[in-house]
């Protein structure tokens, strides 16, 4: 336990300096935030560094003894109300403000209970712990990897078209009517609460109680400038479903516009939006008409729920041609079952029904397989992932413009392959944060998820494991060379170097000697410290 960085929870041999994050072993963590090296729990959770803060309290993270993996630990200790001495961990609530936290207290408790029921929904994190310790109340959820959502924007050009989005955004749609079932409000869906993690989906992040989302409370709101809601820079404004939707709905505009809408608190009644014209000729027509529903002033105006809104979103111009086809397909049926056909020269007027009827068979076959060829989703949503693949067969990743077919990228080169990556790339790389030693010459890729030959939406992410190359490497040449030039050599071998300065007749003053246990050639770990002499020039005292 005591080789775990406190940055990021991995094992680094004790470094002074993390080689797989960069944190410095010797940070302090300074009051109100608990000290690195805590153990909550009954020892279970080690704490490491503070991963952000705000009025609700401090996240930090964290090392769990019982799950063998790193966590996310929130600590509620609402700002202005509690306090925590240098190097304690206890803390202490001021005078006159008991009631007011316990109030606070169990409204946190309440909503993350509420939030841990719901940990089979993907497009959340799930909470696995709630617990009190030192006076406050405390969080555990999943870490996972993953890139921050305005990042994968960046890495494909600043925004990306309603066909690359839907399947990123339908899901989190359908986790939010999910959440508001259970009467859970979000009020800060914005670009910077919500990441993409290593399968290529959206995660929400960013939950906290409802105090610190509207204007009027305890504390001074935290509201995402163009994503907020009108109502929540109210005195007292009433936060609902609808409220979330706009959330939501502002987000989706800056994923596909490349920029927010104007402020909620700015916005005139009018509701107008404005869309550059050369955005807004790319949007599909029902996309801008579930903008401008979403993102409407007035709540009265507004789409009202989560499941409206993923309904407005569906309603392409194809499916609405279906349904149309659909209803005049019963009207023949209609009219076929009123129509009794004469008698032609001893054809049967049954013969005549059973033609009808394979006619309309073959009509409805027709339109059926143009309706699931135009909503993959829908397929997936009938028949499960794994069903939807082995019937659309190996052709769906040829036949869907959107899927692709998860290249090998095992052997090649991961520096390579991100210098080649643009905004039009099929797939984002994503580099595992540990490294591992292998017989492959180091920075090649050695492992990927998901593996070669699957099918993905674009736009996957792809997690590889890079080599550290083998495990013992050999000790460069550095004799008569600069201290710079040495210790440079070294570092490119993954040696630690450090030197002495002694006394030498033969070589220059400040050029290296050599090795002090080794010699050129010598096979050492990766990572080892090597000691390099010095010369400082002939022993004076002599």
């Amino acid at each position: 336990m005591s080789q775990l960085c406190y940055g990021c929870m991995k094992e680094n041999n004790g470094e002074q300096i993390c080689p797989l994050c960069g944190f410095d072993k010797s940070t302090k963590q300074t009051a109100p935030f608990l000290p690195l090296g805590t153990r909550l729990q009954n020892e279970n959770y080690l704490i490491g560094k503070r991963l952000g803060n705000n009025a609700e309290g401090a996240k930090y993270i964290a090392y769990s003894n019982t799950m063998h993996s790193p966590v996310t630990v929130s600590e509620f200790m609402p700002a202005g109300i509690c306090g925590r001495a240098n190097g304690k961990t206890n803390v202490v609530i001021r005078t006159g403000f008991e009631k007011q936290y316990e109030e606070l207290n169990t409204e946190f408790l309440s909503y993350y209970r509420n939030i841990a029921r719901l940990r089979d929904l993907k497009a959340i994190s799930p909470i696995f712990d709630i617990f009190s310790e030192n006076g406050v109340s405390y969080t555990v959820e999943e870490a996972y990897e993953s890139i921050p959502f305005q990042e994968y924007l960046e890495r494909r050009g600043g925004s990306i078209d309603w066909n690359t989005a839907r399947p990123l955004f339908m899901p989190l749609v359908s986790a939010l009517s999910s959440l508001h079932e259970a009467e859970i409000g979000h009020y800060a869906i914005s670009p910077n609460n919500l990441v993409v993690t290593s399968d290529g989906k959206l995660r929400l992040k960013g939950f906290a109680i409802e105090e610190i989302r509207k204007t009027g409370g305890f504390f001074e709101p935290e509201l995402a400038d163009g994503c907020a809601a009108p109502e929540q820079y109210k005195e007292n404004g009433v936060l609902d479903e609808s409220t979330d939707v706009y959330g939501l709905t502002a987000t989706l505009f800056y994923t596909l516009t490349g920029h927010l809408p104007e402020s909620g608190s700015q916005r005139k009644p009018d509701g107008k939006l404005s869309i550059p014209t050369a955005v807004f000729k790319k949007l599909p027509p029902h996309i801008v008409t579930a903008l401008s529903g979403g993102l409407q002033v007035n709540k009265s105006d507004r789409i009202k729920t989560f499941e409206n809104l993923r309904t407005q979103l569906s309603a392409a111009p194809t499916v609405k041609a279906i349904q149309n086809e659909v209803n005049r397909n019963e009207m023949k049926t209609q009219t076929v079952q009123r129509y009794v056909p004469k008698r032609k020269e001893g054809v049967p007027g049954f013969i005549w029904a059973i033609l009808a009827v394979l006619a309309i068979m073959l009509i409805l076959l027709v339109v059926g397989t143009y309706w699931l060829q135009s909503n993959p989703d829908t397929f997936r949503k009938f028949f499960g992932e794994n069903e939807a693949e082995q019937i659309s067969g190996e052709e769906s990743s040829n036949d869907n413009p959107y899927l692709i077919t998860i290249p090998n990228l095992v052997g090649q080169r991961y520096d390579d392959i991100i210098a080649k990556q643009t905004a039009d790339s099929d797939y984002i790389l994503i580099k595992a944060n540990e490294e591992i030693f292998s017989d492959k010459e180091e920075g090649t890729i050695v492992s990927q998820s998901p593996v070669e030959g699957v099918s993905a939406e674009k736009g996957v992410m792809i997690v590889v494991t890079v080599s550290k190359g083998q495990n013992t490497r050999e000790l460069p040449s550095i004799s008569g060379q600069s201290l710079e030039t040495a210790v440079e050599a070294l570092g490119k071998q993954g040696f630690i170097a450090s030197g002495i300065y002694v006394a030498s007749d033969t070589v220059e003053e400040g050029k290296v000697i050599g090795y002090e246990n080794y010699n050129a050639g010598d096979m050492a770990p990766y990572g080892s410290k090597i000691v390099i002499n010095i010369s400082q020039g002939p022993d004076s005292s002599n």
